[in-house]
């Protein structure tokens, strides 16, 4: 929808209907499959596209949203408060501000900014993340929530081992771009309440999800549609910055 410098969400499997739902969620992908389909092929209008849908979530609409990232829209492109407000758990739409995708948009702005800069980009990830950390750490039992609410408060206290992985990539982003010491305290302390309550140390790779206390809710680990996308995607990014600064 280049009127509105996004792209539409969903039709149906005839492509004939568009469905009226807009979200950030499947803009936030895109522009991670546009910047990798840069740096596969050296094509700047991926990173145009890139840089542009960035830029219309990041700044155009957060501003609508006291600098945040708000998840739902309505296909007029104006901010839909109310979806799924019963939903705050919804695994896919759910109601509230999301600490892992304001902190998974800053993680894009400093790869973006890697590839080539500008002046905007470091600041707005900044806010981002530190937004995100500071309304969705948990200081009682650790970990960052799924949700919390526009007035503060937790919409949804489970603790989802996405979240942490990508927030994991991201202030290590941050501590290499800034020099600033609390991103790598965030990196230790979101990796030590990750290795204690999520990571299998029998079988290897992370539980999906467990209560605002740590406990497990289920078995599962590596659900469809997930795998380990989120965690070895975040090892790979620190690694891959690891192996610049050499």
């Amino acid at each position: 929808e280049p009127d509105h410098t996004a792209y539409a969400d969903e039709r149906d499997a005839s492509l004939a209907t568009l469905s009226d739902y807009r979200g950030q969620n499947a803009n936030m992908h895109t522009v991670e499959a546009l910047i990798a389909a840069y740096e596969a092929t050296g094509d700047r209008m991926f990173l145009d596209r890139a840089q542009r849908v960035a830029q219309q979530f990041c700044q155009v609409l957060a501003d609508r949203a006291n600098g945040q990232i708000w998840e739902h829209y309505t296909d007029s492109w104006d901010i839909d408060w109310n979806y799924n407000i019963d939903k705050p758990d919804d695994l896919f739409k759910p109601w509230g501000f999301q600490p892992g995708h304001q902190i998974e948009w800053a993680k894009l702005l400093l790869q973006l900014d890697a590839i080539a800069p500008k002046d905007w980009y470091l600041p707005v990830a900044q806010r981002l993340y530190d937004t995100a950390i500071d309304k969705g750490w948990d200081s009682q039992y650790g970990g960052l929530v799924y949700g919390y609410a526009p007035d503060g408060s937790f919409a949804d206290a489970n603790k989802y081992f996405w979240v942490q992985a990508e927030a994991i990539a991201a202030s290590w982003r941050l501590f290499t771009k800034t020099g600033d010491v609390r991103y790598r305290q965030d990196y230790n302390r979101l990796w030590d309440w990750s290795w204690w309550y999520l990571v299998d140390h029998q079988h290897g790779a992370w539980y999906r999800i467990v209560s605002r206390e740590g406990a497990w809710l289920e078995p599962y680990k590596s659900p469809a549609g997930k795998v380990d996308y989120h965690t070895m995607g975040a090892c790979w990014d620190v690694l891959q910055v690891m192996k610049q600064q050499r």
